[in-house]
């Protein structure tokens, strides 16, 4: 398996450079791991099995074994093929065992195997060995390898699901982004309309009515946004395949997370109402939040290319400040335990 630099682009059998032929596969057989080129496996083994054409190997190959190398080292890709092979029969886990003793005890079982069949360590006996297992135990490994595959498909399906969610939030948020422009578009063409309709009259009422209304709007499109955001992230939880059926389970033990009563920054009714964030100097008055170093973020594109907002700032700040106000945990502890009770979902308000 070592081999020099100048033989390393050329293939053994038709001496087929690499510089010469920049497209030229090498195709490895696991039966010896004799590199040859793929017009040399085409010629020599399309008519059936066929010896390995390496002077001193003699074994017979198969076309349908070869497979293209991935490494450099052979002696690693003989490895990787090995532990596999060997991972496919020896496959239980952790949760198939009383103790992590006797886990570990299996892992290093496997590992003597990897190693004598990689290193050529007693190989006769331990292939006997690997196919007396393999023989005894397949109804157990041929059970083990459907769960595993299902468990796989189902993070498949959910990994699908959560980019779905993901572009569809996406694609909402667009919607609304663009309908919000639109109307404070013509929000404008209407301030502009009563000012030229209205010369003498007070602009600065005008603009603070046309301001509120926008700012009035802002806060009910948000709202708006997190309600279908937490419907879609609500479908997505109930079809997750690892979190199912486990809620009356957790409820039997007892679960070791924290008990929350409240929802927090969650929750989609505010105790407050989020002020005019002023973004420059000239913006401060009485009801205006205004901070000098997050205003001048707020200009920084690669901020708001990023989905950084001022008004974040500020929400995270009064979310914090009011976070459990009013909230009685004993209390709360007890009306869950009442809903529970009477058969309801056991959800706290």
């Amino acid at each position: 398996m070592i081999e020099d630099d100048r033989s390393k682009d050329m293939c053994p059998i038709c001496k087929t450079d690499r510089y010469l032929s920049p497209n030229m596969v090498f195709l490895i057989n696991p039966e010896c791991y004799h590199k040859i080129c793929e017009s040399c496996v085409d010629r020599i083994f399309s008519l059936g099995p066929a010896p390995c054409p390496y002077p001193k190997c003699g074994k017979i190959l198969r076309k349908n074994k070869f497979k293209r190398q991935v490494f450099d080292d052979l002696v690693i890709e003989r490895e990787i093929d090995i532990r596999k092979r060997v991972n496919s029969i020896y496959n239980k886990t952790e949760e198939d065992f009383e103790s992590l003793e006797s886990f570990n005890s299996y892992l290093e079982d496997v590992e003597n195997i990897v190693f004598n069949l990689t290193n050529n360590v007693d190989v006769e006996q331990t292939t006997k060995d690997l196919n007396k297992y393999e023989e005894e135990h397949k109804i157990e490994i041929l059970e083990k390898n459907m769960r595993e595959s299902q468990k796989n498909a189902d993070f498949v399906k959910y990994q699908e699901s959560i980019a779905q969610l993901k572009h569809e939030k996406m694609r909402i948020q667009q919607q609304m982004e663009l309908e919000d422009l639109e109307y404070q578009r013509q929000q404008k063409q209407v301030l502009l309309d009563k000012l030229a309709s209205n010369p003498g009259g007070s602009s600065e009422e005008l603009i603070a009515q046309s301001n509120s209304n926008i700012l009035k709007r802002s806060s009910l499109r948000k709202r708006q946004f997190q309600q279908l955001t937490n419907q879609l992230d609500q479908r997505i939880q109930t079809s997750n395949p690892f979190k199912r059926g486990r809620s009356s389970e957790s409820d039997e033990v007892g679960s070791s997370t924290p008990f929350t009563p409240f929802k927090g920054d969650r929750d989609l009714n505010k105790r407050y109402t989020l002020l005019d964030t002023g973004k420059t100097d000239a913006d401060v008055s009485t009801g205006t939040y205004h901070d000098p170093y997050v205003s001048g973020l707020a200009k920084n594109k690669e901020f708001l290319g990023a989905g950084w907002r001022l008004e974040l700032v500020f929400e995270r700040a009064l979310d914090e400040a009011f976070m459990g106000m009013g909230c009685f945990i004993d209390k709360e502890k007890e009306l869950k335990a009442e809903v529970k009770l009477e058969g309801g979902d056991g959800i706290s308000v």
